[in-house]
């Protein structure tokens, strides 16, 4: 017979809502899809001038600073002096300089004579560089001075400085190599008589590519570098370069600068097909007009503008988004679809609320409920109240099952229960061999005193007797095993484990003599015998599982074990204690309890007379 597919509730009600959601979707779409695209590419042209517009002015925040500090460098009272050893006059403001615009990676005096002094940012040199110069890992700043002037062989000193401009270390040695007279940008501010700007270069100290921005004093030239990775950086920092690019491209097509990090949603092919196009725009660009490119199969939007890049110079600033990216101003489009789309929404809540509601809530509360039975809790009932026949046949046929477990606990050890339903155990006749400690205990003149009462009255006394030691064993972490008149036998370490178990089994005996004092004093009178508890208790291994019929088991303990345990508390008798324990006993609780030898006593059943110890509060 072939077997019909089923399946989860919740699975079918996703599924049929989805597709009535899919169908209305399909429509609205299809209705809004034209006046949409119309809307999209409007709006795209409008957030490309404005996003070029946006980065235009931020980046010449990030270039103007650079621009005022080489243009009033003249003005500054002591550029014309020459650096000494200690240092120059103008440490703390080009410290601050730097301090205060990040972007900047160097700044520095260089002279007519070929000294040289220079504030830089460390981050710009590699850890690699920093190594070998020897600069502590604390190092911010660094400071180097080039002493030449009428010398046959120029010093370089170098200071490496906290980011508060304390000196951490510093070195000196004989320059040979570098003449600031050599260097593009001094040689460029020497033939202007204005800002000038060179073009990229590579750095003497860091390595880095960038270009700087310089102008002539009265016996030098002042120079601040910024490094195209910084720019780098500043492109990346702008949103567009989330799901697109932005560059910077001179009018020959070489790429300057450009940003790098995206959302992962742009593959490295998109960006580099993105950015070969914006270069071949810009030797025609054509300022402040949005193309539309293809990009691997995909459409792109475009705008080229021009921008100031230190020192009057321009370049051109490319900005390139995926069209899917664009959000423009589509508002009627976007009103009328979610107009329609909460319409439909707000009419479909109702019903699929209700429905939900109603299948949903008894299936908890039986989900629920079936967890409390695999936990053993069975105090709690299940509710008869749902009105759909079948919720209604499952709560009663759980109900009774949490009914018939929890009678079935009363005659079986809760713990072994719980066990079998844990582990989906069918019981069998069997054993295993275990370490456990096995406790009997007895009532001493019990029947003495039963003969002299009724039997009802013996069976309140007995069963207020039996509350208050089932009470405190299992607070103790044992097994009852069974009630045998006045007797119980229990044990510890099965079925489940118990941590150290012979120390928790003489707790518990201790504890049930005290609890059980005031009960069996209050028996006392009316010319009645004296009843009190004894306790006889024993480790060592037993076979422990189910011995009976495949028709009835009971789940006990066997063994010498079993029997010493039932010796030892028979002899209190003799020796007028109440807690009697075995050798093998004592010596794993010695230090743990007061524990005194009674001598050595004839037990039934063993050759040799057994040393028994007594277990003293």
């Amino acid at each position: 017979m072939k077997v019909k597919s089923r399946f989860p509730i919740t699975i079918s009600l996703f599924t049929v809502t989805l597709s009535v959601a899919l169908a209305l979707a399909a429509t609205i779409i299809s209705y809004t899809h034209f006046a949409n695209r119309t809307a999209a590419l409007t709006a795209g042209r409008e957030l490309m001038e404005r996003s070029a517009e946006v980065v235009r002015l931020r980046t010449g925040s990030l270039i103007a600073p650079i621009d005022a500090i080489a243009q009033y460098s003249g003005d500054w009272l002591d550029v014309t002096a020459v650096p000494k050893a200690s240092g120059h006059p103008a440490r703390k403001r080009l410290i601050s300089f730097l301090s205060a615009m990040p972007q900047i990676a160097n700044i520095y005096i260089g002279y007519d004579d070929g000294s040289n002094y220079l504030i830089g940012a460390a981050r710009t040199r590699s850890e690699d560089q920093l190594k070998e110069k020897g600069a502590p890992q604390e190092t911010s700043v660094l400071e180097q001075i080039i002493l030449r002037g009428n010398r046959k062989r120029p010093i370089r000193i170098e200071r490496f400085l906290d980011e508060y401009g304390d000196t951490l270390s510093s070195n000196s040695s004989y320059e040979i190599s570098y003449d600031p007279r050599e260097r593009p940008w001094y040689q460029l501010a020497l033939e202007s008589p204005h800002v000038a700007r060179t073009d990229v270069y590579i750095f003497a100290g860091s390595k880095e590519a960038g270009f700087t921005v310089s102008k002539r004093h009265a016996n030098g030239v002042v120079g601040v570098d910024i490094t195209l990775a910084d720019i780098d950086l500043f492109l990346d920092s702008e949103p567009q370069a989330e799901a697109g690019v932005l560059a910077i491209i001179n009018e020959d097509g070489t790429l300057l600068a450009n940003s790098s990090i995206g959302d992962g949603s742009m593959s490295g092919d998109d960006r580099k097909a993105a950015l070969s196009a914006l270069r071949k725009q810009a030797l025609n660009p054509d300022h402040d007009k949005v193309r539309t490119i293809d990009v691997n199969g995909h459409p792109w939007i475009t705008h080229l503008s021009a921008i100031e890049l230190g020192a009057g110079t321009q370049e051109n600033l490319a900005i390139a988004l995926p069209l899917r990216e664009v959000v423009g101003d589509i508002t009627r489009a976007s009103q009328r679809t979610i107009a329609v789309s909460v319409f439909i929404a707000l009419c479909s809540i109702p019903l699929v609320w209700l429905v939900s509601r109603s299948l949903s809530r008894p299936l908890k509360v039986l989900a629920a409920g079936t967890q409390r039975i695999r936990n053993f809790d069975l105090d709690q009932p299940f509710p008869r109240s749902s009105i759909i026949d079948e919720i209604f046949k499952l709560e009663t046929a759980l109900d009774q099952m949490r009914t018939s477990l929890q009678t079935f606990g009363r005659y079986v050890p809760n713990a072994l229960v719980h066990q079998m339903i844990e582990r989906q155990e069918t019981p069998e006749p069997g054993g295993e061999r275990r370490d456990i400690t096995v406790l009997f205990m007895d009532l001493e003149n019990f029947t003495a005193m039963s003969s002299r009462l009724q039997p009802e009255e013996v069976m309140n006394r007995m069963s207020r007797y039996f509350e208050i030691v089932t009470q405190t064993l299992l607070a103790h972490d044992a097994t009852i095993d069974k009630y045998i008149g006045d007797a119980v036998m229990a044990f510890w370490n099965a079925p489940n484990s118990v941590e150290d178990h012979p120390a928790k089994a003489c707790r518990a005996a201790l504890a049930v003599i005290e609890a059980c004092k005031a009960e069996t004093d209050s028996w006392s009178g009316e010319g009645l015998p004296q009843v009190r508890t004894r306790i006889g208790l024993h480790t060592g291994d037993a076979i422990v599982g189910n011995v009976g019929s495949s028709d009835r088991l009971n789940y006990t303990a066997l063994g010498d074990t079993v029997n010493l345990a039932s010796r030892l508390e028979a002899h209190n008798r003799q020796t007028k204690t109440s807690i009697l324990i075995s050798p093998d006993l004592a010596r794993l609780v010695e230090g743990a309890f007061s524990i005194r030898s009674v001598g050595e006593a004839k037990i039934k059943g063993y050759d040799k007379a057994v040393s028994v110890f007594e277990l003293r509060s």
